[in-house]
């Protein structure tokens, strides 16, 4: 079932922001906190629906599942190294007084007439070979990135939070039927007992049809156990760890439909696209490597107050001087950055190769799942379902005119139990392949 999926969206540059915006910045940050707090209290307090559906849970999961919303805070870490990326460096700025003679003293009068060298040096690191462009692509592939792996981690959440669903819907089918078939115990043995003690019955009869009555009743209370697990499963993925109890889900979710998986283009998932993105990003950082050789200018401007007087005949009175760093690029030429850049450049193309073989797995175990669930299942619905009735609707007859042993039917009533299990487990089954790649399709179709 599509869904709707929030896209997180990279923030546009923030460098050289004026105070006015920082401050607007910095209340934006404090409205998304408090923001965050809201939606996690209103987790916390809103109550589970009497009947929990597939697009309710699914909506929940998105706001409320902790993995996903761990998720979501590397793309503000990433935002914050984009602003670090394309910020210019700070500039120097150095006040100094120089030239001050003990023996001959700094003279008489206000203080810029004394004869002391009066200085202010102002620095600016000038970057060359595009280096900030290439820091901030850098950033800004990591912010895509992170952005889909926000989606992938959805993807993951919402397939598992719907086989939990699966399993709570089929152990609850479950539970009615083993409730059914303990009821029917009770009342033949109920039954029988009149007779037994009429002495049309044997009594050992009585003991093997309690034996039978038994050992449903403990596969009841088995798959009463499972339920309270399943319910814990499921209350752990949607934040409603408190009320696990109150948590059912509508069996409607075991006879999900397929989707058309015919425009389905497995390089369009969320982990393929961040694995390319951050090859991406390794481009732009081996660029960045090489771009060092290419020096940086350290530009500076001075001015310079020594005026003279009868003590001072050497004053320069006011002067200006710039000058221009540079530095000589002779010990090293930043062959180890490069190294290291370029080493991991392979390492994330070698992570998309990785990444895009485990996709292509990972679709055609879904296909397969698919295709071998509706099988087994269609096999037990149209043969061994139907066969199982038959017999059990014939022994039971039979028996009813005496003409089948109490062995008999109990067999017949067994083999018709586990072929319903069977049936109702292949139906979990096909839901649950069915449903994964569902999910696979509808967020490959929204990404």
């Amino acid at each position: 079932m599509p869904i709707d999926i929030p896209v997180y969206h990279p923030r546009p540059d923030t460098t050289r922001l004026p105070l006015s915006k920082l401050a607007a910045a910095f209340a934006g940050s404090c409205l998304a906190f408090f923001s965050a707090f809201s939606i996690a209290a209103s987790c916390a307090d809103e109550t589970p629906p009497s009947l929990l559906t597939e697009k309710v849970a699914l909506n929940r999961l998105l706001q409320c599942n902790l993995d996903i919303v761990d998720s979501k805070r590397s793309i503000t870490a990433n935002e914050a190294n984009l602003t670090i990326a394309g910020q210019t460096q700070n500039p120097n700025l150095t006040i100094g007084i120089g030239s001050i003679s003990p023996k001959l003293g700094i003279g008489s009068g206000a203080y810029f007439d004394k004869t002391i060298d009066n200085s202010i040096r102002y620095e600016q690191l000038i970057e060359r070979g595009g280096k900030r462009d290439l820091r901030k692509q850098t950033a800004q592939s990591q912010i895509a990135a992170a952005n889909e792996d926000v989606l992938d981690v959805e993807r993951q959440q919402s397939i598992v939070l719907l086989k939990a669903m699966v399993d709570l819907a089929a152990v609850d089918e479950r539970i009615n039927l083993l409730s059914q078939v303990v009821a029917l115990y009770e009342e033949t043995l109920q039954a029988n007992s009149i007779r037994s003690a009429k002495g049309d019955l044997p009594p050992i009869d009585i003991q093997r049809q309690k034996i039978d009555a038994n050992r449903a009743r403990i596969d009841l209370r088995q798959a009463q156990t499972e339920q309270k697990s399943a319910q814990i499963a499921l209350a752990k993925l949607l934040a409603w760890e408190t009320k696990a109890d109150a948590l059912k889900v509508d069996a409607a979710i075991l006879e999900v439909a397929p989707l058309n998986a015919g425009d389905f283009d497995l390089s369009n998932r969320a982990d393929i696209k961040a694995a390319k993105l951050r090859v991406e990003s390794a481009a732009s950082q081996l660029s960045l490597a090489e771009a060092l050789r290419k020096s940086d200018i350290t530009a500076g401007v001075q001015y310079d107050h020594w005026p003279t007087s009868n003590s001072n005949t050497n004053g320069t009175g006011d002067t200006i001087s710039f000058t221009i760093g540079l530095p000589l690029t002779v010990n090293h030429s930043y062959e180890g950055e490069i190294a290291r850049a370029s080493s991991d450049h392979e390492a994330a193309m070698e992570a998309l190769a990785h990444t895009e073989a485990n996709a292509r797995s990972e679709w055609d175990r879904l296909n397969a799942d698919v295709s071998s669930a509706e099988t087994s299942l269609d096999l037990l619905q149209k043969e061994q379902l139907p066969r199982a009735e038959e017999v059990a609707g014939t022994v039971e007859q039979g028996y009813k005119k005496g003409a089948l042993s109490l062995l008999e039917l109990l067999d017949a009533r067994r083999m018709l139990r586990q072929t319903r299990l069977d049936t109702l487990n292949a139906r979990a089954s096909l839901a649950r392949a069915v449903l994964a790649r569902n999910q696979s399709i509808s967020f490959n179709t929204a990404n």
